[in-house]
């Protein structure tokens, strides 16, 4: 497979695919994505446990809409320029015959495609321990687990998207429990009902993620599957300008967390991902948590709509009070959240928590939701777990507990912030 392009329209489109909102992007993209023909890039949408949150969320994508791409109807993309060889939610394929579309896919003929996982994944260990006779107590497609076709998928993977908090960092359903039923069986993933973690480290809670399960602990057998991806996370920016390849020494994961994931900001990092894969486009430089920094650079307190009141010191005091003041005091995780769809609006610029008068609850971070919690008092700064080993995760937790402090210190100083 090889692709060309002028240096003059790459370099315009590796200037104008940074910009979030920007018309030259469509135009950018739309010319890239017309030396795309006939399904060259496929798109394997797989859901572990999951609420299809995020699926919801992108078939609400205004820019452009899943409909458009699909039937070629937008500037943005031509007709069969990317084929959507599985996602259970949309494929016409039930059953048997969807699961046959799953072993296509692992045999190479549908190379190359880009991984998209939604949902978190469970420990199929304390599965076994629940019923013996079954490691898929947690989730079974067809004859195998879901661990296992994400073992088995990244083989001819050229890149893997997760996309919500649950793919990312396992999320709500990564939670702890508080109050343990009885014959609760306690998990060594996570302290959750069933173990689950994300694809990635949660760093802040101290959770290690699927692939580093796949590849340190050689888990499924899967360390020379996960051995592209594993060297990437660990320095991803070190690796931007890998050539895409299913045999690749070294592969891009990303995570574009939420919860969910705003379908915006999935559609365009998946058509970041595909314009990679078909040599058309350089991958987006990405932060501590692997997520694109062109979305996920800013905090969203640094980019809120009610900054004014908060520089004017002026704070809600209850949540519902009917007023434009600064959330802080009544829980917005803003200062130490990573996200800006309270700047640009949920769906065809409007909505988002800040702007219609909810708190940031913190959902596109490591951690959520058990760190943010609860939602409606003042911010409790995280503190990275005890039983981190490495010290990336360390670093990483400790950065956002100093953020966190400065936030709270400043509001010190103002005289606001109560004792939670």
């Amino acid at each position: 497979m090889s692709f060309k392009i002028s240096r003059r329209d790459f370099l315009k489109l590796a200037l104008t695919a940074t910009m979030l909102t920007a018309p030259e992007w469509d135009k950018a993209v739309a010319k890239a994505v017309d030396m795309i023909k006939n399904g060259d890039v496929n798109v394997v949408w797989f859901e572990a446990q999951a609420c299809e949150g995020n699926t919801t969320a992108i078939i609400q994508a205004t820019d452009p809409s899943v409909a458009e791409v699909l039937f070629g109807a937008s500037p943005l993309v031509g007709p069969g320029s990317v084929k959507i060889s599985f996602w259970p939610s949309i494929m016409p394929q039930q059953g048997e015959q969807a699961v046959q579309v799953l072993e296509e896919v692992i045999a190479g003929n549908h190379n190359p495609y880009v991984l998209v996982l939604e949902g978190s994944f469970p420990d199929e260990n304390t599965a076994q321990r629940y019923n013996p006779n079954n490691p898929g107590y947690f989730g079974m497609l067809g004859d195998k687990t879901l661990n296992q076709w994400v073992a088995e998928l990244l083989t001819n993977a050229v890149a893997v998207l997760a996309v919500g908090n649950c793919a990312s960092y396992g999320g709500l359903i990564a939670d702890k429990v508080l109050q343990p039923p009885p014959n609760f069986i306690q998990s060594s993933w996570s302290p959750s009902p069933t173990g689950a973690v994300g694809f990635f480290d949660d760093p802040l809670r101290g959770y290690k993620g699927l692939l580093s399960r796949f590849y340190e602990d050689n888990y499924l057998n899967a360390r020379e599957a996960a051995a592209p991806f594993y060297t990437f996370v660990k320095n991803p920016n070190a690796y931007l300008d890998i050539t895409p390849s299913p045999s690749a020494s070294v592969k891009p994961a990303i995570a574009v967390p939420g919860c969910p994931a705003n379908g915006n900001g999935i559609m365009r990092t998946l058509a970041n991902l595909v314009l990679w894969a078909g040599g058309l486009a350089p991958l987006p430089e990405l932060d501590q948590y692997w997520r694109p920094l062109y979305f996920f650079q800013n905090t969203v307190h640094e980019q809120c709509p009610r900054a004014a009141w908060y520089a004017a010191g002026e704070f809600r005091s209850q949540p519902g009070e009917p007023t434009a003041a600064c959330l802080f005091e009544v829980g917005c995780k803003g200062p130490v959240s990573n996200c800006p769809w309270n700047k640009y609006g949920w769906v065809g610029g409007i909505g988002g928590p800040t702007r219609t008068g909810a708190v940031c609850i913190g959902c596109t971070m490591p951690g959520f939701s058990d760190l943010y919690e609860p939602f409606y008092k003042p911010l409790q700064v995280p503190v990275p777990s005890s039983t981190l080993t490495t010290a990336g995760l360390i670093a990483a937790g400790v950065a956002i507990g100093a953020a966190a402090g400065v936030a709270e210190k400043k509001m010190v100083q103002k005289g606001k912030v109560r004792g939670s």
